[in-house]
């Protein structure tokens, strides 16, 4: 039997049983592992790190993509940063709105790798006509000329310090994002507050340095083993004053179906217990591209 022991910090990990090995190769960024688990049958791992599973992969992406969506009033234009399985956008597609997702992902590998093994996970949304897809670097896009979003949702591997995404969490990346936003929404997965919560809190410190408003919340997650973390910021919308009650309106008004997501979730999501909050707010530390903070390794 296969077995994968992945790693959250040089000390602590968790171990997953593996079915059969569905594809195992390395592109010119990172190893990728797509296997059938037992528990949360298929799963896809970048440099050890688990991305999505089809036990609970629509609780992080609905998580990730709702709340900034619906925070903004009419979310037309949305750029995914990352996301190469499709995920992500299958879920901003669902918002009647959007004319345009444009998605920038470096390793088309994944991209082909999801498409063609695990094609329900993006359930055609590559095939949609509002998408453009573009293989290459976010940094090299969003310090072009891309012109403005409304929301920007960076579904990035964690910023490990032989990782293709770390510079995507700097203060100088958040800074640039800002300025592409008319008004909008960013969001950021942001690690773990349980498992690397020193690396959560630098990330949302970070955005906090850079947007008027941000907040934090999280979502538990069975297949990484802990609470899941995400930063949503704005220099216009205020995140935290988006009632529950009002998310679950929106939601209803734009015919978007979800699994995980309502008002008692988005509740929940938000209410973040008194000793995870210390923490966080403790956190001076500030990513940047001179001084970049890495995830533990």
């Amino acid at each position: 039997m296969v077995w994968i022991i992945e790693w959250d910090t040089p000390t602590y990990g968790h171990i997953k049983a593996v079915k059969r090995v569905m594809y195992q190769g390395r592109s010119k960024y990172q190893e990728i592992w797509l296997v059938e688990t037992y528990e949360f049958g298929k799963l896809l791992l970048l440099d050890g790190k688990s991305q999505s599973s089809e036990h609970d992969e629509f609780v992080y992406h609905e998580a990730l993509v709702h709340p900034a969506m619906l925070l903004h009033p009419r979310p037309q234009r949305v750029l995914i940063l990352g996301g190469g399985e499709g995920a992500t956008l299958r879920e901003v597609l669902k918002h009647r709105s959007v004319e345009e997702v444009v998605m920038v992902d470096i390793d088309e590998d994944v991209v082909k790798v999801s498409r063609e093994l695990w094609g329900e996970l993006s359930a055609g949304a590559f095939e949609d006509p509002r998408v453009r897809l573009i293989i290459g670097d976010a940094l090299d896009y969003i310090f072009g000329s891309p012109g403005k979003f409304d929301v920007i949702i960076a579904d990035l591997s964690d910023p490990l310090e032989a990782g293709p995404a770390y510079k995507l969490y700097t203060l100088e990346t958040y800074r640039r994002i800002a300025e592409l936003l008319d008004g909008g929404v960013f969001v950021t997965q942001a690690a773990s507050p349980t498992n690397t919560p020193q690396t959560h809190a630098i990330i949302y410190n970070t955005a906090r340095s850079a947007f008027r408003f941000a907040a934090y919340y999280h979502a538990f997650m069975n297949s990484f083993s802990g609470m899941w973390g995400f930063v949503i910021a704005s220099n216009e919308l205020d995140p935290r004053g988006m009632r529950a009650e009002e998310a679950e309106r929106r939601l209803r008004e734009r015919g978007v179906a979800t699994r995980f997501y309502d008002a008692a979730a988005h509740l929940h999501m938000f209410s973040v217990p008194r000793h995870l909050r210390e923490l966080i707010e403790r956190e001076r530390r500030v990513s940047t591209m001179s001084s970049p903070a890495y995830m533990p390794a």
